[in-house]
């Protein structure tokens, strides 16, 4: 290894430019750099998308996979409602948005690989800070479960203990923001600045296979997230602590914050061979030859460069204008907004639908949903990208192939309408025993009304009656045996046994769930085929020097309306759904149960709407696109 004390580490490109040995101003002997001699091999567009890959399937390993798999974990352990953590999710789009448009034209101009290096490294920070609430709010205590029986005196903690550690929990939340705010900033270099480094780098016939080999591995990060996740929730979240309660138990929380701090510093680690990569490949004036056969020339005036700040600001305004006055580029941005809000929505939140929906645990529902994940989604997007490579497919094609995979995924998005049918809820999904009316926020009816229960103290028990009590005392039950199963329960009808067993009823396996999982699989796939493709449009609509501008408008655009919101209005239509909340000192705390036939209809409307949405834009954008003059 060679080492000049002033110079910034790099792969070795070719030493004769400026733009092969990656120095920002001049490369002579001034201003050498120094280079790891082993690492020189993969100063290629293959070793450049490999270790491009690596970083993205850390982010979404860590952005996309763990954070929808814990969300009900999240949401158990610090008292969030599914709104709340929606906006923690949207946290992440909203400091991309503010950050991207500089990243995007600073980065765009300069050394490529030392913004997105850094930027991985911010990502790694962000991961840490994020997992630090686990060591930060009050260390976590299940206590012992309790006979919590028919005017039992069950010890419990004051509400004004529980208050002062809500508040503490109040506080830490601020620590999973900023831990997505770091994320944000550093994932935007990655998803823009990372894909034209390989467009300027691969020949443009070849772009579209790399570009999707790069897209389905940000797919197979959170896939490998949701399974990974899966098996972190089954360890208990104080690492070491002899525990006399599993999983299955409603006071069990798993290991959340554990996939965080190991993603965090695997980040930090593949910052470094970026950081290292060169900002110009070696051979890449060969294969920048005819890669503006497609582009629209009416751009020029966004090609003044100026390092004042006056014209800089100027020619950006005289940039966004004419970039927003290209309709195909306005109408792909916007369809790709429709799905981002999808995609987002349901990263964050399809693992907490399929757990209430087919009544799964936590560890099953993330199985699942990674799963399908895998097969689809990088399938899709290595298929969209292959599609345009093989065919050759120009703009017009392309926005075709485009329509054509929306309309497919819009079709089958009307199986959300399908639902399972509902547990068996006391007061909740299904009357008391003898009444006509439910009774989900109290609980109480005439079989327990002189039993004194605390709303406070969830402890779900099956009854003989295959019916599901928020706890045995709401269950009428008076006595216990075996310290499993309660006995003598008054609000169990006498057809029935009067005992009840700690735990929810499970009922049978719902019928659908299979055809509903496959014909999901299509969605994904279908909706993840466009991908790739909508992105090489964007690039071939728009002049050679302004894509990464160009790119960073779009995702300021697609964060604005479609990755901030996505969260935050899934989120709310699961709210809308529940029928069970928790309760904490009389004040409504996260949702226990959610109403199936309620859930699927929310959820399919919004979905169809989306999709509905996205397939007329991309045939707006067809429709509407117009080559350039020979």
């Amino acid at each position: 290894m060679i080492s000049v004390p002033r110079g910034s580490s790099s792969f070795r490109g070719n030493p004769s430019t400026d733009e092969s040995c990656g120095c920002q101003v001049g490369c002579g002997s001034s201003k050498r750099r120094f280079y790891i001699s082993f690492l020189q091999r993969f100063a290629t567009p293959k070793g450049a998308l490999f270790f491009l890959c690596c970083a993205s399937i850390a982010q979404g390993f860590i952005i996309s996979g763990l954070f929808g798999v814990i969300v009900s974990t999240l949401e158990k352990r610090f008292h969030l409602h599914s709104t709340e953590t929606g906006l923690i999710a949207s946290s992440y789009d909203i400091s991309s948005c503010i950050s991207v448009l500089i990243i995007t034209y600073i980065g765009g101009r300069g050394h490529k690989p030392l913004w997105i290096g850094w930027g991985v490294f911010l990502m790694g920070i962000g991961s840490i800070v994020f997992s630090s609430p686990h060591s930060f709010a009050p260390s976590y205590v299940y206590g012992e479960e309790s006979h919590n029986v028919c005017n039992s005196t069950v010890e419990q903690t004051s509400c004004s203990q529980s208050k002062c550690s809500l508040c503490r929990y109040f506080c830490v939340r601020g620590l999973f923001v900023v831990g997505q705010l770091l994320h944000g900033i550093g994932g935007t270099t990655l998803f823009t600045l990372g894909v034209t480094y390989l467009d300027e780098n691969v020949k443009q016939v070849h772009s579209s296979l790399y570009h999707g080999i790069y897209y389905s591995s940000a797919v197979l990060g959170p896939a490998v997230g949701f399974l990974l996740g899966s098996r972190f929730l089954t360890i208990y979240t104080n690492l070491g602590e002899i525990v006399e309660i599993n999983e299955p138990s409603t006071l069990w929380i798993g290991a959340w914050w554990l996939g965080f701090l190991v993603g965090g510093v695997i980040l930090i680690v593949l910052s470094l061979p970026i950081l290292l990569l060169p900002k110009q490949l070696p051979n890449t004036e060969d294969a920048r030859v005819g890669d503006q056969t497609h582009m629209v020339y009416s751009y020029t005036s966004c090609l003044l460069s100026s390092h004042n700040m006056g014209v800089f600001l100027y020619t950006r305004h005289i940039c966004v204008v004419i970039l927003l006055r290209n309709p195909t580029f306005i109408l792909v941005t916007l369809a790709a907004t429709m799905d981002a809000c999808l995609v987002i929505g349901l990263t964050t939140f399809g693992p907490k639908y399929l757990e209430s929906m087919f009544a799964l645990s936590p560890t099953q529902a993330a199985t699942y949903f990674g799963i399908l994940a895998i097969l689809a989604g990088v399938s899709g997007q290595f298929l969209g990208g292959f599609v345009v490579t093989k065919a050759r497919l120009s703009v017009p094609g392309i926005l075709k192939f485009c329509s054509i995979c929306s309309l497919i995924a819009s079709a089958t998005s009307f199986m959300f309408f399908q639902h399972c049918p509902d547990i068996k809820f006391a007061g909740a999904t299904i009357p008391y025993m003898g009444e006509s009316n439910l009774s989900s926020t109290s609980h109480v009816s005439m079989c327990n009304q002189a039993c004194n229960c605390n709303n406070d103290l969830y402890d779900p028990v099956c009854g003989g009656d295959g019916v599901t009590y928020y706890s045995p005392c709401f269950a009428g039950c008076v006595g216990v045996f075996d310290n499993k199963t309660y006995s003598d329960c008054g609000c169990i009808s006498s057809n029935f046994t009067h005992t009840a067993t700690p735990g929810v009823c499970t009922n049978s396996t719902c019928a659908t769930r299979g055809i509903f999982l496959f014909v999901f699989f299509i969605s994904i796939l279908s909706t993840f085929s466009a991908g790739t493709p909508a992105v090489q449009a964007v690039l071939r609509v728009v002049p050679f020097t302004q894509r990464s501008f160009a790119i960073g408008v779009k995702f300021v655009i697609l964060r604005v309306v479609g990755s901030i919101p996505g969260p935050i209005l899934f989120g709310r239509v699961l709210d809308l759904a529940c029928v069970v909340w928790s309760s904490e000192c009389g004040e409504q705390g996260f949702c226990r149960l959610y109403k199936n036939v309620t859930l699927s209809s929310n959820m399919a409307t919004l979905i169809v709407v989306l999709k509905s949405l996205t397939v007329l834009l991309f045939i707006s954008a067809w429709l509407a696109y117009k080559p350039p003059p020979p």
